[in-house]
C-alpha cells in the first residue's frame, strides 16, 4: 500500500481532470447533464481509480484497477473528440487536451507493465 498522490500516473491524471473542469465550465447549458456532465464523470474516476488501486493489497488487485483507469481514458479520448466534433472545444483545448490523454495512456500502461 502506498500513497496514491506520490504517484507520478495518480498526478497527471489528477491534473488532467482539473484541465477538463476549466474547459468544460462554459459548455452550452443544454450539455450540462450531458456530454459535460460526461467528461467530468469520466474524467474524475481515472485518478479515483489509481487511488483505489494503491490501496489493494498486491499488485494484481492494483494493476487491474489500472486496467479500468485505461479504460475510462479511452472512453475520455472519445468524449474530447465529440465535444470537439460538436464545437465546446476550440482546436487548441482539444489537441492539448488529446494530447494529454495520450501520455497518461501511456503512463498508466507503463505502470502497468511494472506491476506485472
Amino acid at each position: 500500500m502506498q500513497d496514491f498522490r506520490n504517484l507520478k500516473v495518480w498526478q497527471k491524471a489528477h491534473n488532467l481532470t482539473l484541465s477538463i473542469y476549466k474547459l468544460t465550465t462554459d459548455f452550452p447549458r443544454d450539455e450540462v447533464f450531458g456530454l459535460r456532465n460526461s467528461l467530468r464523470k469520466t474524467c474524475v474516476d481515472i485518478p479515483a481509480f489509481i487511488a483505489e488501486g494503491s490501496g489493494k493489497s498486491n499488485d494484481a488487485d492494483f494493476a487491474r484497477s489500472l486496467g479500468g483507469a485505461l479504460a475510462l481514458a479511452y472512453r475520455l479520448e472519445y468524449y474530447v473528440l465529440l465535444a470537439f466534433d460538436l464545437r465546446h472545444f476550440s482546436q487548441e483545448s482539444h489537441d492539448f487536451v488529446n494530447c494529454e490523454i495520450v501520455e497518461l495512456k501511456k503512463m498508466i500502461n507503463g505502470f502497468n507493465r511494472t506491476l506485472r
